[in-house]
């Protein structure tokens, strides 16, 4: 094996094992100090959280909605309608919450799709995904035994979005850096 690779691998590995310790780190908390992190979030995000809420995103992506062609106007519209109908429902605490579980697993399902499934794209996706999958169960019961958390079959559905994407993301780029290689030639 080429010693960068090796080096590379080296790297996403420890990025890997750090995400996940992030991860788990951020489950050990007590309900009162994961309210707070979440707190300090929101006052950071209160500026898009405002734009988001008070129908900013909405009428612009309503106003882009307008002007793509075909099909496309349409299905953003009514997508955009949805969005606007769901936010309604979901507090903006939720949002911030969900969207970092979504995140988190993002980064870990890109950095295990970088370790695992090969540059030909061919191979080990499942063993990534299935890793995820068992790295959002135990998150879930870990917050089985902490004080004021609950460990949510939703939250893995949300956290296995996210590594859905992220391993999409990591075989996506894989494919591409492959097809540079190529063009660059021997």
């Amino acid at each position: 094996m080429n010693m960068n690779v090796k080096r590379f691998r080296t790297v996403i590995l420890v990025c890997t094992i750090a995400t996940l310790a992030f991860i788990w780190g951020n489950s050990l908390l007590p309900a009162d100090v994961s309210g707070a992190e979440s707190g300090r979030v929101m006052k950071l995000l209160a500026p898009v959280l405002h734009y988001i809420y008070d129908g900013g995103l909405t009428a612009r992506l309503e106003w882009l909605a307008a002007r793509l062609p075909g099909r496309a106007g349409p299905f953003l519209l009514r997508a955009t309608r949805f969005l606007a109908a769901l936010l309604t429902r979901v507090p903006p605490s939720t949002l911030v919450r969900k969207a970092a579980h979504f995140s988190e697993y993002m980064l870990f399902g890109f950095f295990l799709g970088l370790l695992f499934v090969r540059a030909n794209g061919h191979g080990r996706i499942f063993l990534p995904w299935g890793s995820c999958l068992a790295a959002a169960g135990i998150d879930e019961a870990i917050q089985l035994f902490v004080s004021g958390r609950a460990g949510r079959v939703l939250d893995v559905c949300i956290d296995m979005s996210g590594a859905t994407v992220g391993l999409i993301t990591a075989l996506l780029a894989l494919l591409i850096l492959r097809g540079l290689y190529r063009e660059a030639g021997p």
